[in-house]
């Protein structure tokens, strides 16, 4: 396993590849949940990701799954000082408002935001977590109340850091802004959709949930800013960019992302690696600096990815070179 800082060289240690469990208790049981952890664990993984929603839509899911059952395997192990936590608020539906999901979503008012956290807190059975979300974008509070929230949670102890999801890169850059006018901690970390393929320029990801997905001008902020890491999650486009019976979505069916696939096959076959092995790779070797998220629901899919720290750079080369040409 390979190792880093989030948020520069004061934030918390982490593998360079996180584990996202949001099926895990939901749709992953729990006995091969407990499986998949404890093989990343093993395979020095300490890095792990999960959300206060996770799988909400799902029915007779209540999208406190994920953090319950990881709260359990914690307990379990006994190895809450080994693992590095992130968790999020604000998507989590509220009863109480009207409207369908996203527009009930709990959002980031200041209270909804230490309430929420208080709740992640409890579920995940420790009284800290190294880093929280601000899940997705919350039109109707203002920035400087959700930042100050994050703030007073990290003064409590309660959080280590502060991260955002979801937001337009314009929304991430006011945001560290008010930060700095309040002289709070900002947010130190981002965790969008990104992929060795690109997305349509202005293409909505709305069928998705409001899913926002990395543009050029927030990997140039994460390249330019010390204190900011980037996290990226859908890196397979739910299957597509590795899978012949999976076509691309809408969002990503252009020509050049048909011929970039092309080349992520051949390169991959050529090299003797698995096409998740090199888009991973790719991930974590490219200019700009990325903690891929991984989403497995076996201990054979966790074993692949963890391959992908062994794919030779000669690859990787290849790759981005096959993309500028295609």
């Amino acid at each position: 396993m390979e190792y880093t800082n989030l948020g520069g060289p004061g934030g918390p240690r982490i593998s360079t590849l996180a584990l996202g469990v949001m099926t895990f208790g939901a749709v992953v049981e729990e006995a091969t949940s407990f499986a998949i952890l404890d093989r990343f664990r093993e395979a020095g993984g300490t890095f792990i990701d999960t959300a206060d929603c996770y799988c909400f839509w799902i029915e007779g899911r209540t999208g406190r799954e994920s953090e319950e059952l990881l709260g359990r395997w914690l307990a379990a192990r006994g190895c809450r000082d080994d693992v590095v936590l992130s968790t999020k608020v604000g998507a989590q539906p509220d009863p109480a408002l009207a409207g369908t999901w996203p527009r009930n979503a709990e959002g980031l008012s200041n209270a909804t935001v230490r309430a929420a956290a208080d709740g992640s807190l409890e579920r995940l059975r420790t009284d800290h977590v190294e880093i929280l979300f601000a899940h997705i974008q919350d039109l109707s509070v203002e920035l400087r109340e959700t930042v100050g929230a994050f703030a007073e949670l990290i003064t409590d102890g309660k959080i280590g850091a502060a991260g955002v999801s979801n937001h337009p890169t314009s929304v991430i850059r006011t945001a560290r802004a008010a930060a700095a006018e309040l002289a709070v901690p900002p947010y130190t970390a981002v965790q969008q959709r990104h992929s060795f393929l690109r997305p349509r320029p202005g293409a909505s990801f709305y069928g998705y949930g409001p899913q926002v997905a990395a543009d050029e001008e927030l990997l140039a902020l994460v390249r330019t800013s010390p204190d900011l890491s980037m996290m990226a999650y859908s890196f397979l486009i739910e299957g597509a960019l590795v899978r012949e019976d999976r076509p691309l979505p809408w969002q990503y069916d252009t020509a050049q992302n048909q011929a970039r696939r092309q080349a992520l096959w051949r390169v991959a076959a050529e090299a003797g690696v698995t096409r998740t092995q090199l888009a991973l790779a790719w991930l974590l070797r490219g200019e700009t600096d990325i903690v891929p998220i991984i989403g497995v629901s076996s201990v054979a899919q966790l074993d692949d990815a963890l391959g992908a720290l062994d794919v030779p750079p000669d690859a990787v080369a290849e790759l981005v070179e096959a993309a500028e040409e295609a």
